[in-house]
């Protein structure tokens, strides 16, 4: 169990930035829909509209949706983990942390420009939870990479060896947690969630 703990074990330091960095990226994406011009707001208007009727009209497709987000997530935690061993391509992961969170907060704002008060409710069914625990699993792979970086750059300046095999062994066993949550987030933002959106807005 200790050695399993050493594998799975994450410094708050850096979680706890990628976690700021988060909430960041989710007010600016909340907050960027008050910027758009009108033509942009209509755009968004349309797409949600078009996303929400093609839900409750029974035309929404499940299985190419399912084959689209685990394409994505698995690409990202892919390209994630390609820059984390690459130190001085790290910041790419803090901007794709970043562009994800801001995803999560456009998308909230956006259900609620069309839907007002209703689209409070259907932006939570949207992003909750699979959204959230998506971007929980990037900050901590995140996280890593940018404690690696530190250790490569430290380990480059002050001449040193740095045991790669501990990190390699901690990349694999946390990959292999994150594509398995994934996997079912993944799974529940395809078949769920559009049944739940569909749910929320008939009742409402």
């Amino acid at each position: 169990m200790d050695k399993l703990f050493n594998l799975v074990r994450f410094d708050k330091r850096y979680v706890l930035f990628c976690l700021i960095l988060v909430i960041i990226g989710i007010v600016c994406g909340s907050l960027f829909i008050v910027i758009l011009n009108s033509s942009d707001k209509s755009l968004v208007i349309e797409y949600i509209e078009t996303f929400i009727d093609t839900i409750k009209n029974n035309n929404f497709n499940y299985i190419d949706t399912l084959k689209n987000t685990l394409i994505i997530n698995y690409l990202v935690i892919v390209i994630i983990s390609i820059l984390g061993f690459t130190y001085f391509l790290v910041p790419l992961n803090i901007l794709i942390l970043f562009y994800k969170s801001f995803v999560i907060g456009f998308s909230l704002s956006s259900f609620i420009l069309v839907y007002k008060i209703k689209g409070l409710l259907l932006s939570i069914v949207y992003i909750f939870p699979h959204l959230i625990i998506n971007i929980l699993l990037f900050s901590l792979l995140i996280a890593f990479t940018l404690k690696l970086s530190i250790k490569m750059i430290n380990s480059i300046i002050k001449k040193k060896d740095i045991n790669m095999r501990v990190y390699f062994n901690k990349y694999l066993y946390t990959g292999l947690f994150i594509f398995i949550v994934l996997t079912i987030t993944s799974l529940y933002e395809s078949f769920v969630t559009p049944y739940l959106l569909k749910l929320v807005v008939n009742i409402l």
